[in-house]
């Protein structure tokens, strides 16, 4: 079982914030979660619910993690209050551009039909897709980064008192009260 650094985040509360995850702790010792097209593929199924039926390639995984840093990037400065740079912008515009999965009605025209993604490019437009309405909408302001030392994941704070301090309770919030009652003692 791999340890929790390696795992996936699947709590942010936005498929964008769970992607740029996969690079953990950028301020300090870099966790790079996504080492191979095994892993991507792993983080497409598991994480965002694809099922991949085409065969990804040493250059999705290259054009996945330049997306990775384009909304890194516009992430790290717009919860700075700074300008995003220009070639962050343009590359994600570019990403989102990839015409998304057509919607089809079924045969009773009451549900829709699973289709299923072509490549790769569909799949990083959808993420692309999810930053771009996360900085336009209502949540940007609710965009936190965890409050441990150790992380760099940014999240989105849903919670009713807006409040929420960490990653993941399960992650960084007991870790960080495991540090605190072992100084205590």
């Amino acid at each position: 079982m791999p340890s929790k650094d390696l795992e996936f985040h699947t709590e942010t509360g936005r498929l964008s914030l769970n992607w740029i995850a996969t690079l953990g702790d950028r301020n300090g010792a870099p966790i790079e979660r996504i080492l191979t097209v095994e892993d991507l593929k792993g983080w497409l199924v598991d994480v965002a619910g694809q099922t991949i039926t085409f065969k990804l390639g040493e250059d999705d995984l290259v054009e996945a993690k330049r997306l990775r840093s384009c909304i890194t990037g516009l992430m790290d400065a717009l919860t700075s209050h700074k300008d995003p740079k220009p070639s962050d912008i343009n590359t994600i515009n570019e990403f989102a551009s990839v015409p998304p999965m057509e919607l089809r009605l079924d045969r009773k025209g009451t549900q829709l039909e699973h289709q299923e993604p072509a490549n790769a490019s569909v799949l990083l437009g959808q993420i692309a897709r999810d930053a771009i309405d996360l900085v336009t909408g209502r949540d940007i302001a609710k965009i936190k980064s965890c409050a441990a030392e150790d992380c760099s994941v940014y999240f989105v704070d849903y919670s009713r008192p807006g409040k929420r301090r960490w990653c993941s309770m399960a992650r960084c919030g007991n870790q960080s009260k495991k540090r605190t009652f072992l100084a205590k003692g």
